[in-house]
């Protein structure tokens, strides 16, 4: 049986490939739009880490909504970063795997307190 430790750091390890992807690939036109379906495949796969099998989209969206709305709000800023050459692409793409992170880090903490794994028995205590 998985640990609430191992759980949250396989949960790490996909933000952080979401992040790193988003970063990679955030100064493509139009990027900002596609990532964010891609952010809630990240939110899925953490909450599948954590062993959460079916939660409330709108509870999560509520429990993190800062990061979520500010990173709506940065959408709007990023593509129009992203129209300046060069320069532009770089900002862009570093906010995008900023953003990701920062949701990714949100939605850890969210499934870390909802996880059935938090209540299990530890393999230390001999169950």
């Amino acid at each position: 049986m998985k640990t609430l430790a191992e759980a949250e750091q396989q949960a790490r390890g996909i933000v952080n490939r979401w992040a790193a992807t988003q970063a990679a690939a955030g100064w493509i036109p139009g990027s900002s739009l596609v990532f964010t379906g891609a952010d809630l495949l990240m939110i899925n796969q953490v909450a599948e880490a954590f062993e959460v099998k079916s939660f409330d989209p709108k509870t999560v969206a509520a429990s993190v909504g800062g990061v979520v709305g500010s990173s709506i709000a940065g959408t709007v800023i990023r593509e129009g970063v992203g129209a300046i050459p060069i320069f532009g692409w770089a900002v862009k793409s570093v906010m995008m795997g900023g953003k990701a992170k920062a949701i990714g880090e949100a939605v850890i903490v969210y499934f870390r307190d909802v996880s059935p794994l938090k209540n299990a028995p530890r393999e230390e205590e001999g169950i």
